[in-house]
């Protein structure tokens, strides 16, 4: 069995924001690299975010691009089930191999969800503090 692997907390607005874009970029038949460049940002923005074990994400400077490069009418097209319950989340999620037309393993991987966790208190407020550093 594959070993589980886990997110780093974010806001469930981030994760829904993130599989939004990611069905419309499907549906519209947008690779990652497509979408990236008709946001003007570099070619391996979009996935960086769409990885699970990344901390890139999209923020709301981003939105405005999205709609753009995705030709949507309105930014409510990134949220169609209403904005989401504000809290963080952890994702557990295993990669596997995606299949090939033949039905055998490629050397690519794929991200599954498992399951989606509340974080906890203590995690929420780490992750939310703003890191020292040497030069602070």
């Amino acid at each position: 069995m594959e070993d589980l692997l886990k997110s780093n907390p974010l806001y469930r607005i981030e994760y829904e924001l993130i599989k939004n874009v990611k069905a419309i970029r499907t549906i519209k038949g947008l690779s990652q690299e497509k979408l990236s460049n008709n946001m003007g940002l570099f070619k391996t923005f979009v996935s960086n975010c769409e990885s699970l074990g990344e901390d890139q994400k999209y923020n709301i400077r981003h939105l405005g691009l999205l709609k753009k490069a995705l030709n949507l009418d309105s930014l409510d097209e990134l949220f169609p089930n209403g904005i989401p319950a504000d809290e963080q989340i952890i994702i557990r999620y295993k990669k596997v191999p995606k299949k090939k037309a033949d039905g055998t393993d490629s050397k690519l991987f794929e991200t599954v969800v498992v399951d989606i966790i509340l974080a906890e208190e203590e995690t929420k407020a780490a992750s939310n503090k703003r890191k020292k550093y040497k030069n602070d």
